[in-house]
């Protein structure tokens, strides 16, 4: 019988249309287990990238880290 633990080694791509806080253009999101981070091609803003719960849903918060 296994008992470890296995952890989830999944990840997610996910573009996101007008996304970008710098510049307005698609954002190129990827989620993994307990981080995202997110890049505008356009601006070549990287920034890291947070879920939020809300009354309207699920908000998507970028926290910008640099630029490419």
């Amino acid at each position: 019988m296994n008992t470890e633990l296995q952890e989830e080694t999944t990840t997610r791509d996910l573009d996101l249309p007008g996304a970008c806080v710098g510049c307005g253009g698609p954002l190129a999101a990827r989620f993994s287990p307990g981080r995202a981070h997110g890049v505008c091609f356009t601006c070549h803003l990287v920034s890291e990238l947070g879920l939020a719960r809300s009354a309207e849903g699920v908000q998507l918060i970028q926290l910008p880290r640099a630029a490419a």
